[in-house]
């Protein structure tokens, strides 16, 4: 990616994600919703306010040209995530989120990663189960391709627990999970919890 563009009618807002993101060299402001669109090859992050009812129109736009988007609002919607992620949005989260996750949301978007702040992870996960909960045959195919270890691991991802959780229930160091669940990750060819996620909705 070329850059890191901010696009948002709140310049208190544009500071605030640029003082987060100092650590990135080529970080362009916008404030004009029409120059958005001659944007391209750029890591975007904006706020769904800003284009108010254009927004579809402008991120079918943005991710023509190949950009990578990231929608940050004030007050983020798990139904409104859904809809972004069948878009083609990379990463959804709060408009005033923390630094830790700004920068995270950034890294998982430049390594081709969704990224979505953790409540909302959590919602599309279980809703993902409820859906699933059928589907006992498509988990035993999924899980026969790990050892028994990472089967006990990958059930509770599957029902959302965190890795401090997983960590608690299966008395072994949170280092050991995140080695396993790499592990997981790589026999299964995904990359996050999301596509982990996604692999029980077929």
């Amino acid at each position: 990616m070329n850059k890191i563009v901010l696009f948002s009618d709140d310049i208190t807002l544009l500071q605030r994600w640029g003082r987060f993101l100092s650590q990135y060299e080529n970080i362009v402001y916008i404030y004009n919703l029409q120059e958005m669109y001659d944007i391209a090859d750029s890591i975007v992050i904006l706020n769904s306010c800003a284009c108010d009812k254009k927004c579809d129109h402008l991120f079918d736009n943005l991710i023509l040209k190949n950009n990578k988007l990231l929608v940050l609002d004030k007050v983020p919607d798990f139904n409104y995530a859904q809809k972004l992620l069948l878009k083609g949005v990379k990463g959804y989260g709060n408009a005033i989120m923390s630094v830790s996750y700004l920068n995270s949301a950034i890294e998982a978007i430049i390594n081709n990663m969704i990224w979505l702040i953790p409540d909302i992870t959590t919602e599309f996960v279980k809703n993902i189960i409820d859906s699933s909960n059928n589907l006992i045959e498509n988990d035993n195919k999924i899980f026969s391709q790990l050892t028994h270890k990472e089967q006990n691991i990958a059930i509770l991802i599957k029902k959302g627990y965190t890795n401090s959780a997983i960590s608690e229930q299966l008395d072994i160091s949170i280092n050991t999970v995140k080695t396993h669940i790499k592990h997981i990750y790589d026999k299964l060819h995904v990359k996050d919890r999301i596509s982990f996620s996604l692999l029980f909705q077929r």
